[in-house]
């Protein structure tokens, strides 16, 4: 997704913003391009495609742009931290009582208990379970 970059005029193609809010908005500080050179396009990351559908969203929903633009951090800010959370929790997969689960590492200083994300159909439920109740999925 890092390699992935779009043109002012591509964003608010995709996005329905037009290419004067955008600007309005890179002005205010809400978004940012990935360049900014006098006489070259603006480009921007996936990312900033992410932020600009968000803030457009909660805009649609009545908010005003300081509070969708609010509401857009702090829903970044809570994403980045769950996603640096499961990157280094995260163990691998298992099979939990026949269904796939997070294998999320050891729940206990003594490294005796794993705790399990079971995912069953539109359900999920955590399981302390010993390591040599479950049967590992290899990755890759």
């Amino acid at each position: 997704m890092d390699n992935l970059i779009f043109g002012i005029g591509q964003i608010s193609e995709m996005t329905g913003v037009s290419t004067r809010q955008l600007r309005y908005w890179e002005k205010r500080g809400y978004i940012h391009p990935l360049t900014k050179e006098d006489g070259k396009a603006r480009q921007y990351d996936f990312k900033t495609v992410i932020a600009v559908l968000s803030i457009k969203h909660y805009l649609d929903e009545g908010y005003t742009l300081q509070a969708a633009v609010s509401k857009v951090s702090q829903y970044t800010k809570q994403a980045s931290l769950f996603h640096r959370f499961m990157r280094r929790q995260l163990k691998g997969i298992s099979i939990v009582d026949g269904h796939d689960a997070l294998d999320l590492g050891y729940f206990d200083g003594t490294k005796t208990k794993k705790l399990y994300g079971v995912i069953n159909g539109s359900e999920t439920y955590f399981k302390l379970l010993n390591p040599d109740e479950v049967q590992d999925i290899p990755l890759g």
